[in-house]
C-alpha cells in the first residue's frame, strides 16, 4: 500500500510526528502550507484568529506531489484554539477530490483532551468518513514513541 504522510507545522512538533509515522510506515513525506509565516507571537495570534473565524486560507502542496498516486494519506496538523488548524481544514477542503479513499487525520496538541470529536467533524470537509484518527499530546508526553506505536498498529491493520 503506497502511503503519503502530509503535514502542516507551525512549531515543528507535527513535522516530527509525521516524520516518525512515515519512517515506520515506509511512507513518503510532504508538507502543505498556506505560505504564511506563522512563527512567533504574531503568527500564533493570526493562527488563532483564522481558526476562530473559520477562515480557510489558500493552500500550497509541495511541488511534484500527486495525491492520486497514493492508496493511503495521513494528514497531520496541529490543534489551534481547541480545534484542527485552519490550514489543515483548508487543505482537506481543497484537495478532497484528489485524496484516496483511505484518509487518516493526525492532530498534535498540548491540551489534555483527545480532540477526536472535533477531528471527526472534519469528515464534513472531506465529504466522506475518514479511515481513522490519531490525536497525540506533544507536551509532557513521549509523543514520538506514541506516534511510532500508532504507526505500527496502523501497518498491522491496513
Amino acid at each position: 500500500m503506497k502511503t503519503l504522510c502530509l503535514y502542516y507545522t507551525r512549531t515543528n512538533k507535527t513535522k516530527e510526528v509525521m516524520e516518525r509515522l512515515a519512517a515506520v510506515l515506509g511512507a513518503d513525506l510532504a508538507e502543505y502550507s498556506d505560505g504564511r509565516d506563522r512563527s512567533g507571537v504574531f503568527g500564533y495570534i493570526g493562527a488563532c484568529f483564522a481558526t476562530v473565524n473559520n477562515t480557510l486560507p489558500r493552500m500550497k502542496l509541495q511541488n511534484g506531489v500527486d495525491l492520486k498516486a497514493y492508496d493511503r494519506v495521513l494528514i497531520g496538523m496541529p490543534v489551534w484554539v481547541e480545534g484542527p488548524c485552519a490550514v489543515g481544514r483548508a487543505f482537506i477542503k481543497k484537495y478532497r477530490d484528489s485524496l484516496p479513499s483511505d484518509v487518516f487525520y493526525v492532530v498534535t496538541h498540548m491540551g489534555d483532551r483527545d480532540y477526536l470529536t472535533k477531528i471527526q467533524a472534519m469528515d464534513d470537509l472531506l465529504g466522506r468518513p475518514s479511515a481513522g484518527q490519531f490525536s497525540v499530546k506533544t507536551k509532557e508526553n513521549d509523543y514520538l514513541k506514541e506516534s511510532e506505536e500508532y504507526a505500527k498498529n496502523l501497518s498491522l491493520f491496513c
